[in-house]
């Protein structure tokens, strides 16, 4: 009887540390992609440059760095750690580095060469990762946190951004190269040769579920293989070239065409569904369908590797739903399954939302709309038809486009350079390219305003269109609104008064005389900008004027903060300056 106690106490200890072990790998496994990529909702610091020397202010335009560092870096700038490096060493090929605080005292003078981790390819635009800074120590770098927390030793040669994968980093020790996540996770261990994201981008999950083309080297070259973004392995590094079809938004599959022998193949994950026996693989996104081609001759597969139309072809050229195949000279129209179009004469053939018309082109490249009967709608000779929504059409027509309806009356009229729907609203923006001007129309193809030599810019849920003497809003259906729906904790607001500007209380009483040609309205940082004789100067929210107008500025709109206005560099770089251009 005691022996069988002892067993079964056993047997529970056994499956405690079991079940301990799993708890313990699956929380490091999760670790490696689940990690949070810090969203910026307010930038507290800016760059300033004066005479080519950099430094840092703040909201209200005060010097927090003085400006006298080669380069000034700001990881995350809704906090206060600023990268300043001076005296470049040619030997060495680095700087001396310094960080400050808000209060310009330095901080982390127990790391040296402390730098930020450039990227070009954050959510928000900021070109660093926000969370985490490199240091360096004998030759080797390591990892901290923006608050100076160690993340990892000194143990690595080099750190960096990956392009599209914000929050993975890529690590190399010797020639070898792994990833690791924000937090210090490995995700991938350091025994390739090269990794890159596969840029695969989803409207939902953004890149996150983006994985990685690694490669090794053997005595025949580079061989390829893939890791998903969670760190699992799917196919070897045993392939001559790798991409993953990244128009195919299906995050739980992943297609990928590989090379082996000089000869492609189509894997779905693992599976392979074509052998390795075409030319090239290549995806059509219109028609979720691969084009194959095999000893010169193309073909057509679905996405469950079944041959629809065989690599039989010299060519093959998708018109909307229809295929255009050439096979000794003689051009075919084929549907989607390989089947003779009964009407050769039609090239294209794109269905319209409503499932109930099409827009087809003929041989001679002139575009016109037929039901589902075959049965002509709209026939005037077009030069190109797009469907916008509610049955409505661009019309193109000697380079002129217009909007027209189902019966063929003209919405819009045929006078742009192009017409399209603004992304995120129900507002369409038509061009004219040689005025700059701009019509914002609504979902009825009504004109909303017509501005020459006009920019525009979507700014939270407002439309804004502006030019050198004239500024309007719009909600996203298309409706004009005030300043004071925009900007509803604003002070002053500006105002155009017998076509000069000025600004306003939220009563409308006069606050700024109407003295300026041109205003812009407060920013964030509480400064506006005034335009009198062709030069900007800044205000401040209580209708102070901060700087006279003394600064030639290229753009419409110029955004201040206090004296200084926000230029770029030639590289991209923004910062804010007093500098007067002549």
């Amino acid at each position: 009887m005691k022996k069988r106690n002892l067993f079964m106490i056993l047997i529970v200890i056994m499956t405690i540390i079991a079940l301990s072990v799993f708890i313990v790998l699956h929380f490091n496994n999760k670790a490696k992609y689940d990690y949070q990529i810090e969203k910026i909702s307010q930038i507290d610091y800016h760059i300033i440059n004066k005479e080519d020397r950099y430094g840092v202010i703040d909201r209200q335009g005060n010097i927090i760095v003085e400006p006298i560092y080669d380069i000034v870096q700001i990881p995350n700038p809704s906090k206060d750690v600023f990268v300043c490096m001076y005296d470049y060493s040619i030997e060495e090929k680095e700087y001396k580095v310094k960080v400050f605080n808000k209060e310009s005292e330095q901080i982390y003078k127990e790391y040296a060469n402390i730098q930020g981790i450039q990227t070009e390819t954050t959510y928000d635009g900021i070109p660093y990762e926000k969370s985490v800074l490199k240091y360096k120590t004998n030759g080797k770098y390591g990892l901290l946190s923006i608050d100076g927390k160690e993340i990892t030793k000194p143990v690595y040669d080099q750190i960096s951004a990956i392009t599209y994968k914000e929050g993975m980093l890529l690590v190399k020790q010797g020639e070898q190269c792994g990833v690791i996540n924000m937090n210090g996770k490995q995700v991938i261990p350091v025994e390739y040769e090269s990794i890159t994201a596969d840029n695969y981008y989803n409207k939902d999950s953004l890149y996150q579920k983006a994985g990685f083309i690694v490669s090794k080297k053997n005595e025949d070259g580079y061989r390829y293989g893939y890791i998903d973004y969670k760190g699992k392995k799917i196919i070897g590094a045993q392939y001559t070239e790798i991409e993953r079809v990244v128009n195919s938004k299906d995050d739980k599959n992943i297609y990928l065409v590989a090379l082996k022998d000089g000869q492609a193949g189509l894997l779905k994950n693992k599976k392979v569904l074509l052998n390795y026996e075409y030319e090239d693989i290549s995806y059509n996104a219109y028609n979720d369908v691969f084009v194959l081609q095999r000893n010169g001759k193309q073909g057509i597969a679905d996405k469950q590797g079944k041959i629809k139309i065989p690599t039989e072809y010299e060519s093959i050229l998708f018109g909307g739903i229809y295929i255009n195949a050439t096979k000794d000279e003689k051009l075919s129209i084929l549907d989607l399954e390989g089947n003779k179009i009964e009407n050769q004469d039609i090239l294209a053939k794109i269905p319209t939302e409503d499932g109930k018309n099409f827009i087809v082109c003929d041989q001679n490249e002139v575009y016109k709309i037929v039901n589902d009967k075959g049965e002509v709608i709209i026939d005037k000779k077009y030069s190109n038809i797009e469907e916008l929504e509610n049955n409505y059409f661009v019309v193109s027509h000697a380079n002129n486009s217009g909007v027209i309806d189902l019966t063929g009356k003209s919405l819009v009229d045929l006078k742009y350079n192009s017409i399209f729907q603004i992304e995120g609203t129900e507002v369409y923006q038509a061009n004219i390219s040689k005025t700059g001007t701009i019509t914002l129309l609504n979902s009825d193809m009504e004109v909303l305003e017509t501005m020459d030599n006009a920019e525009i810019a979507v700014e939270g849920n407002y439309i804004k269109l502006y030019s050198n003497t004239q500024m309007k809003y719009f909600d996203l259906t298309g409706k004009e609104v005030s300043s004071k729906e925009v900007y509803p904790t604003h002070k002053l607001y500006a105002k155009k008064i017998n076509d000069t500007w000025g600004f306003v209380d939220k009563e409308g009483n006069v606050k700024v005389q109407n003295e300026y040609d041109m205003v812009t309205e407060f920013n964030e940082y509480g400064f506006a900008g005034i335009k009198k004789d062709g030069k900007w100067g800044s205000i401040n929210e209580e209708g102070k004027v901060v700087q006279e107008p003394v600064y030639k500025i290229d753009t419409i709109s110029p955004k201040f903060i206090g004296k200084l206005y926000q230029d770029t560099e030639w590289y991209g770089d923004m910062y804010y300056t007093d500098k007067i251009k002549k």
